[in-house]
């Protein structure tokens, strides 16, 4: 007889295991069982909720860590005693992590304009055509 798991236990698998494989042990169920339960649309919605929480929560923390680790290169950077080779890896690493940054921040824009754009278009269209 196959093993019965309620919803919220299965989503709690899920999101604490990292994906169907880590909650199929977790819980007994087969993979199978579960990219089932990832069909139903309701599920799979409330599913996208709560990871959508969690990497907004993840993504909150790393956001006020970043100031730390920026102080922690920067200090580095002006740390007389540190070796030129380890100041050349500080810059390196702030240069790199800036520019992929920016390179986001771009991209994001870019993506927000065109939803804009495509959003307009569609209140442009009347219910006629």
């Amino acid at each position: 007889m196959p093993k019965k798991v309620n919803d919220e236990k299965l989503l709690e698998m899920l999101l604490v295991h990292g994906g169907v494989r880590g909650a199929a042990t977790a819980c007994g169920l087969s993979q199978n069982a579960i990219y089932k339960r990832l069909q139903d649309t309701a599920f799979r919605a409330r599913y996208d909720e709560l990871q959508g929480v969690m990497l907004s929560t993840v993504a909150a923390s790393m956001a006020a860590a970043l100031d730390k680790a920026v102080g922690a290169l920067v200090a580095v950077l002006d740390d007389v005693n540190a070796s030129p080779g380890l100041k050349v890896n500080a810059a390196n690493a702030l240069l790199n992590h800036a520019n992929r940054y920016i390179e986001s921040a771009n991209i994001m824009r870019r993506l927000e304009a065109l939803e804009q754009m495509g959003s307009e278009e569609q209140c442009a269209v009347s219910p006629d055509e």
